[in-house]
């Protein structure tokens, strides 16, 4: 696997991404719910005080963790392939990393852009009470230029929520890391100390921003921003990597049938029951992911299999799905208020349909086009089997 020549491939993962999505989208379908002013889970609103084993306890903990779970494969995924050109060519080719990420990302990311700021506000049918065009397009330029350096995350924080393009918040995270990341591993002599030291940096700085030492708007601001810059659950899907790639003598213990067994146990339970951590949630819930993401990448002796045509393709438009899928549940809720046909039992099941559908034209017709310039610039080939 990490021979010179041969293409690495990691198996189950693609079904992992699919997964994923499917989590945001059962939590954004109850948001949608509650923006248009129809009974959900939340109720009045989104109340982080809830009881722990509710059904708004499960609904509220799943969206975040979905994106959690994207970026703990992005760490992992990432670091192993430029570790693994590293040991190749001796060099990262940190220009051609750029242009891979390009092709596969921006496409998309400008296509909702563009359409949420400059098109939706502008339809009647995609209004949003408390989300008219005059609300949408305040600050327009302002918001047009942090999207356009990839700062929606700030956006978010800063000014608000665009309709459809909410979920670009998380886009802009991985762009950050991306940024920096294939220097880290070029430049870095002792990978794993310096992955554990941007987790430890991470930490104190949210312990210190979330100490709340002081009122003032940059400070605030600073703290919001930093609780959604989830540098350090890339960088714990980094240290997994590092391990596999390593063969570390602790995949002994983290590879036993006995530790899947318990990790996905305690994922599926504390999930099911929608339990936050009062401190290091998604650390916590990141470290259990990531065990998943090892075992289901590397160990042979893997108690899940999610490796099948079905799953595989799903994951390449996994992309496509968490972009899409605000637009289509809004379109799909609407569409069944208009019917007098309007029930959960059709609103979920024909919102994940839609939003397949139109995730899978867009894979084909759309970002294929510019994954197939992406070949050109891929060095680690990493869509085969060894």
């Amino acid at each position: 696997m990490t021979k010179k020549g041969k293409k690495v491939y990691f198996p189950n993962l693609d079904g992992l991404r699919f997964i994923a999505a499917l989590l945001v989208i059962i939590h954004h379908i109850e948001l949608s719910k509650g923006e248009m002013g129809l009974a959900n889970v939340f109720g009045d609103g989104v109340d982080a005080n809830y009881q722990i084993g509710t059904l708004e306890s499960f609904v509220h903990v799943i969206g975040k963790l979905g994106v959690v779970l994207f970026f703990s494969l992005s760490g992992f995924l990432i670091t192993y392939l430029l570790m693994i050109e590293k040991e190749r060519t001796s060099t990262i080719a940190v220009g051609k990393f750029y242009l891979r990420r390009v092709m596969r990302i921006w496409p998309l990311y400008f296509l909702v852009v563009i359409f949420s700021l400059f098109v939706a506000p502008h339809i009647g049918f995609l209004s949003i009470p408390e989300y008219d065009i005059a609300t949408v397009q305040a600050h327009l330029w302002i918001k047009a230029f942090l999207f356009l350096f990839f700062l929606p995350n700030l956006l978010m924080v800063g000014l608000g929520i665009i309709p459809f393009a909410g979920q670009t918040w998380s886009i802009g995270t991985e762009e950050q890391f991306y940024l920096m990341w294939p220097w880290i591993m070029k430049k870095a002599t002792n990978k794993m100390n310096v992955l554990l030291a941007i987790i430890i940096i991470y930490l104190v700085v949210s312990g210190l921003l979330n100490a709340n030492l002081s009122d003032g708007y940059i400070y605030q601001l600073a703290r919001r921003f930093w609780g959604v810059f989830n540098i350090d659950i890339m960088a714990i899907g980094g240290v997994a990597s590092v391990l596999v790639y390593e063969k570390r003598d602790i995949l002994k213990l983290l590879f036993t049938k006995t530790t899947q067994y318990v990790n996905l146990a305690l994922i599926i339970l504390l999930i099911g029951l929608g339990v936050h951590f009062p401190i290091l949630h998604f650390e916590i819930y990141g470290v259990l992911f990531t065990i998943l993401i090892m075992n289901l990448a590397s160990n042979p002796k893997s108690i899940l299999n999610l490796e099948n045509k079905t799953l595989k393709y799903a994951g390449k438009i996994s992309y496509g799905l968490y972009m899409y899928h605000s637009l289509v549940i809004l379109i799909v809720l609407k569409t069944l208020q208009k019917m007098d046909m309007y029930h959960d039992y059709l609103l979920y099941p024909l919102s994940v349909v839609f939003s397949v559908l139109l995730a899978t034209l867009s894979y084909e017709f759309f970002e294929k086009q510019f994954l197939k310039l992406k070949k050109k610039f891929v060095i680690v080939d990493s869509g085969a089997k060894v």
